[in-house]
Parts: C-alpha cells; sequence; structure tokens
C-alpha cells in the first residue's frame, strides 16, 4: 500500500450523486456526542423530543463523508476504502450552510475531485467539492470541500494545493471552553455520522488509542461557538472554515475550544488539547484544529 499514488488526472473527476436521509434523532445524537446534556438549559431544548428546532448542520457535511467513503469515489482516488483507511485523512475544510435544515428529510449530494498536489514529503493532497440539495424541494442547503491528505501517496507529477490561511490572533482568547472526552466518544459518533472507519475504534501503528473522529470534532467546535455567541441556536452558523487539522486526538484526551471574538459574527478559533491531559509522550498543548474561522448570523 506504501507504493500507492493518488494519479493527479482524477482532478476534474465527478461522481454520481449520493442521496441520504435522516430524522430529528440525528440531531439529538449529535449534541450528545458534542458534550451535549440534558441539563443543560442551553442544549436541552435541541435535545428533546418535542424540540422544534432545525436540524444540526453537521447532518450535511456528515452526508457528504458519506459520499466520499464510497467505494466509486475511493476506488478512483486511491485504489478502494480499504486503502484510505491505512493511509488517509482530511486536513482541512469548510462548509457554508445555505438554508434552514429540516428536522426530518432527504437530500442529494453531489461531488468530485477539483485539484491534486503534493507536499514536499511525498504526501498526496487532494480537494474533494461537494454540494448539497433538499431532494424534495431542489433548494441547496450546503457547499463545501475538503482537502484530503494521503500519507506517501504524492505523485512526483503533482503540482501544490494551498490550504487556507486564517492567522489567530496572539492576545489571549476571549473565551475558552473544556470538555472531558468520553472513552466511547467513537461509538457515539459513528451513530450519528455512519463513519465506522477501522482507525476510530482499532489502535493503529505508534499510535496509543483509536482517533477521535475529525468530524465530531468539528461539530464540537460549531456546538461550543453557538452556546456562547448564538444562544445556543447552532443553525445560526453560516459558515465554519478549518485550516488545518495538525494532530489527532484520543478517548480520554479531555479538550479545550478557544475563542477569539472578532466582531460582527466573526468568531476565530482553536481546539487544543491540554498539556496535562496528552495521552501521547508529547510535550505542552497539543492543537487539533487551527485556523478556525465561524460566521455567525
Amino acid at each position: 500500500m506504501a507504493d500507492a499514488k493518488v494519479d493527479p488526472a482524477v482532478a476534474g473527476k465527478r461522481f454520481s450523486e449520493f442521496e441520504f436521509s435522516w430524522d430529528w434523532a440525528t440531531t439529538q445524537l449529535i449534541v450528545r456526542a458534542t458534550g451535549g446534556s440534558v441539563t443543560n438549559p442551553i442544549d436541552a431544548p435541541w435535545m428533546m423530543r418535542d424540540s422544534d428546532r432545525p436540524g444540526h448542520p453537521m447532518i450535511l457535511f456528515n452526508g457528504a463523508l458519506e459520499a466520499r467513503n464510497r467505494e466509486e469515489v475511493m476506488s478512483a482516488l486511491i485504489g478502494g476504502y480499504d486503502v484510505w483507511q491505512d493511509v488517509g485523512r482530511w486536513g482541512s475544510g469548510q462548509a457554508e450552510i445555505k438554508g434552514k435544515i429540516p428536522q426530518a428529510g432527504t437530500a442529494r449530494v453531489g461531488c468530485g475531485f477539483t485539484e491534486v498536489g503534493a507536499t514536499s514529503k511525498g504526501h498526496a493532497l487532494v480537494r474533494f467539492v461537494f454540494e448539497i440539495d433538499d431532494a424534495k424541494s431542489g433548494d441547496r442547503l450546503m457547499d463545501g470541500w475538503m482537502l484530503l491528505f494521503l500519507l506517501g501517496c504524492g505523485h512526483p507529477d503533482a503540482g501544490k494545493i494551498s490550504p487556507p490561511r486564517i492567522t489567530i490572533p496572539e492576545r489571549e482568547a476571549d473565551k475558552v471552553l473544556r470538555y472531558e472526552t468520553p472513552v466511547d466518544v467513537t461509538f457515539d459518533w459513528a451513530l450519528p455520522s455512519a463513519d465506522w472507519n477501522s482507525t476510530h475504534f482499532v489502535t493503529k501503528g505508534t499510535n496509543p488509542a483509536p482517533l477521535v473522529h475529525g468530524p465530531r470534532n468539528m461539530a464540537l467546535v460549531m456546538q461550543s461557538a453557538a452556546r456562547v455567541f448564538a444562544d445556543g441556536h447552532v443553525d445560526r452558523i453560516k459558515s465554519i472554515t478549518l485550516g488545518s487539522l495538525p494532530a489527532p486526538q484520543y478517548p480520554a484526551e479531555a479538550s479545550e475550544t478557544r475563542y477569539w471574538d472578532e466582531g460582527d459574527g466573526r468568531v476565530l478559533g482553536r481546539l487544543v488539547v491540554p498539556a496535562a491531559d496528552r495521552i501521547d509522550g508529547g510535550d505542552g498543548d497539543k492543537v487539533v484544529m487551527d485556523g478556525i474561522d465561524i460566521q455567525i448570523a
């Protein structure tokens, strides 16, 4: 598998539409997997059976991930999903929420690859783009992209791709929220996301434990920002950009979301595992997500 290379010719390739459905329980599970509790008056309105809140934005992003993980896509990218589980992850991303998300519904994902690059260390970078429409009305619900990172799979003919550059202020964060990470968080996230990638359940290589899902941490960042800056209304988040995912988080490592309020609805952030909570033997705080840019209505 180490010899597998991403063919630059996959740039521009589009795939068949993917359809997915959800119900109200999906939002409840997402809120629970990101630290929500019925004892928290901000979270409770999302988690009650008779809630009138709209669907959660991560429902759509998770649908895009399901579309990406199909064998049709993975075969074109790197020879199949089994190979992806060994060499792949996503290293940055963006989602723009275009409309109100129904509590229950069905949506269609259009998707493809637009760019293929390679790093100086021989890794591959591939931009996966997606558009999500309501299957019933045809209304656009979300646009976005993920920059996929594949270890050792860079092709010598591939060019360069630049991830977004989002500068975090040097001043102290305006708000810091701490969260414990349940040991079973990977199972808790797999339920609403359908992401059963083995890297989240089996310890591989030199890792001290399975990896916490990156999308779960993305949802945590969104949920936390809504709690602090939008009275708990995560549906007020209109876009989120993740500049980089520089390090993995493992179950049982607590995390902090650190936010800088830039005004006019713009919030910058960073997700960090404090030094005292690391289980990987490293020194200092570990940045799990950096260059986070959230736009709130």
